[in-house]
């Protein structure tokens, strides 16, 4: 309690204060980031494991695939869903363990948004460039809904910021973090390469940058990347590239009148994560700043380069080829946007005060928190629909772990069957069974392809659980299970209402257990 207070004290401190002479200011200014860093971090993290009675649906999805540790998965790279089998074993049979994962991935996200603005910036401009992150839904209410979305933020804003060291020193130390930062980030989410391309025009074309070029550091990174990807590649070899075909199969829509519609939609939505950061941004704004010198010219250019070369990357493929842009995978786009906006749009910084930061910075993260906790608890009332995050999962892992327990005298190994469902028993239960489905939420549908580490022999051999909709398909065992089963023993569905307070009726959802077959 007291090391979870002290911040709080230190940010009202910070508060009524203020500071009046330039190094005060700095060091002012830098206490206030990290006291605001350790409160933000654990307020969102508090609200999401106070308010969210089920995980989200990407959330369920990666730590089931992160209980059967694997160098790829049907639909993407391997690491988030490491980190969330990691860190949920911090709460066995819940998983506040990886939302804590989530909102320390979003504070490094705002974390690098501070250091890079501190080699811009003056320490007013760069809190600011820092905290506007507070009006973007992508760093506040999204990471609870844990993904490779999300941890491609934190890999995003590294080789960004990583990069700006590497290229400014030369250090080969600098360009090895950049490396391992391309690395680790493509074992997230292959889109990495849409900032790699533009930051590598940057340094091809710059006459500051290309110095570069004639020392051993960006050839170390291009090592050091190709070594850390190399296990998921022979992974992608031997699956037949899986994941490639997973999104070449959602990602083109070739009518043409899509490529003008779908960047027009892109822009819609991306201004919903955008316009609340300019309007903290705004107070800072003002006359441009002449930049004379080419040292100054070259790392505005970097600037350029990392923050709109990816937009115009994404725009050129919806209209060159069709590629869909869909919402989320603005998420990295606008980490460094305050940066840029105030090194190139700030105004005097004797008129921008500590004070007024924090008013209105403070003013927007409360509007987001409650747009937060409405997003989830209105949803029944406008969809007519419960939200995911409303499902009973907790509830129907207890009951389905309480009726294997009576029959039999082991934790079951395996859950197969809906993806939902079973994906939240999986997630559930304390000792981590694996999952085995297709990904396909809502159909009864479980195949080896999908979940390589185990199959039907697998499963009539060790036993396990099977779950379906029984809405759908009644309480009995499916027919089409009966020959891939034959041992399944159909169970009483398990009944529960959802958490919310709108009429909604209860999920029920079909069990079978498959017993283990005796040595």
């Amino acid at each position: 309690m007291l090391a979870t207070n002290q911040p709080v004290h230190q940010l009202g401190r910070l508060l009524t204060q203020g500071a009046s002479t330039p190094p005060a200011l700095h060091q002012w200014c830098t206490r206030f980031f990290w006291a605001w860093l350790v409160v933000r971090t654990v307020a969102w993290f508090c609200l999401a494991t106070a308010t969210l009675a089920n995980p989200p649906l990407d959330l369920i999805e990666w730590l089931s695939w992160g209980h059967s540790i694997q160098w790829g998965y049907p639909k993407h790279p391997p690491l988030p869903a490491w980190l969330a089998a990691g860190f949920a074993r911090l709460s066995p049979g819940d998983v506040w363990g990886v939302y804590l994962l989530a909102y320390l991935t979003a504070a490094a996200c705002i974390w690098s948004a501070w250091r890079l603005a501190l080699e811009y910036l003056p320490p007013p401009q760069a809190l600011l460039a820092a905290l506007c992150l507070e009006g973007s839904l992508y760093l506040t209410n999204d990471p609870s809904e844990w993904s490779n979305n999300v941890a491609l933020d934190l890999g995003w804003a590294c080789i960004v910021l990583f990069g700006y060291h590497a290229v400014r020193s030369g250090s080969t130390r600098w360009w090895a973090a950049v490396g391992l930062a391309t690395g680790l980030t493509l074992l997230c989410k292959y889109t990495v390469g849409i900032l790699l391309l533009p930051l590598a025009a940057y340094l091809v074309f710059d006459p500051v940058a290309r110095r570069n070029l004639r020392r051993p550091g960006p050839y170390v990174a291009a090592v050091l990347a190709a070594v850390v990807f190399a296990p998921h590649l022979a992974w992608l070899v031997q699956n037949d590239f899986i994941t490639l075909t997973y999104a070449s199969d959602r990602a083109v829509d070739t009518r043409w009148y899509r490529r003008v519609w779908n960047p027009m939609q892109f822009v819609v939505s991306q201004s919903y994560h955008v316009l609340p950061m300019l309007v903290i941004l705004f107070i800072g704004m003002g006359k441009r700043v002449s930049r004379e010198t080419p040292d100054d010219v070259s790392r505005v250019r970097y600037l350029h380069a990392a923050v709109f070369g990816p937009v115009a990357i994404l725009f050129a493929l919806s209209i060159t080829t069709g590629c869909l842009l869909r919402e989320i995978w603005g998420s990295p786009l606008w980490t460094f946007l305050g940066v840029w906006v105030l090194v190139n749009f700030s105004g005097q910084s004797s008129t921008l005060t500590p004070q007024r930061i924090i008013r209105r910075v403070l003013v927007v993260a409360l509007v987001m928190m409650v747009v937060a906790v409405l997003k989830v608890e209105l949803r029944p009332y406008i969809d007519k629909v419960p939200s995911r995050q409303q499902y009973p999962g907790k509830l129907l892992t207890a009951e389905v772990n309480r009726r294997w327990s009576e029959q039999f005298d082991r934790p079951f190994p395996i859950v197969a069957g809906e993806a939902w469902a079973a994906g939240n028993i999986c997630c559930f239960s304390a000792h981590r069974p694996v999952l085995y489905s297709s990904g396909a939420m809502g159909y009864l549908v479980f195949e080896a392809k999908a979940t390589p580490w185990t199959n039907d022999d697998d499963l009539n051999t060790r036993g396990g659980v099977v779950v379906w909709d029984a809405d759908q398909l009644g309480d009995d065992l499916p027919a089409v299970l009966r020959q891939r089963l034959p041992r399944a023993v159909g169970q009483p569905p398990v009944v529960f209402p959802y958490h919310t307070v709108a009429k909604m009726p209860p999920a029920r959802t079909g069990v079978a257990f498959v017993p283990p077959k005796q040595p």
